[in-house]
């Protein structure tokens, strides 16, 4: 059953900094061509909501599988004392919960707020530079700044490393 909740959350996590890094390394330099002028707002937009329906049930499955794995591996018993989570181990797990919320957080803001209002404004013809489109795009890399982090921080807790 460990595995299974190991693989769920590997893949999960994988699926969410990989479709983070489409969004920057592929899909930005293509939306930029002047050809797709007529319909980049169309194709991000659809892109987009796309990416963030799936995303939602991502974030279920990494909550789902790492409470599995905590769980199955006996770190439960743990959790209830102080020492662990000032111990090198659980601070590098207490980041990590921190910045999984934090990414949470950020996400909803960007998905439901801000990215909405810049859809509108990119579709009334407000320029590129708007306040909401340069607060998206902050949003969107601050967001793949924190999964790559929780990455590292991942790899390395499962690895018994500590910083």
């Amino acid at each position: 059953m460990y595995f299974v909740a190991l693989l769920f959350h590997f893949f999960a996590a994988a699926f969410w900094v990989g479709g983070m890094l489409f969004f920057v390394m592929i899909f930005r330099p293509v939306y930029k061509d002047k050809e797709l002028t007529d319909v980049k707002t169309l194709l991000l937009l659809k892109v987009a909501l796309q990416f963030r329906k799936i995303s939602y049930y991502v974030f279920i499955i990494l909550l789902c599988s790492g409470i599995s794995i905590a769980y199955l591996k006996g770190y439960f018993e743990v959790y209830s004392q102080v020492s662990y989570w000032i111990s090198p181990h659980g601070a590098v797990f207490l980041v990590k919960m921190i910045l999984f919320l934090l990414l949470l957080l950020s996400s909803v803001l960007h998905d439901f707020l801000i990215g909405p209002t810049a859809f509108k404004d990119m579709q009334n013809g407000v320029k590129s530079d708007s306040r909401s489109r340069k607060y998206a795009s902050i949003f969107g890399r601050i967001n793949l700044l924190i999964s790559l982090l929780i990455a590292v921080l991942g790899l390395a807790y499962s690895r018994g490393f500590t910083f």
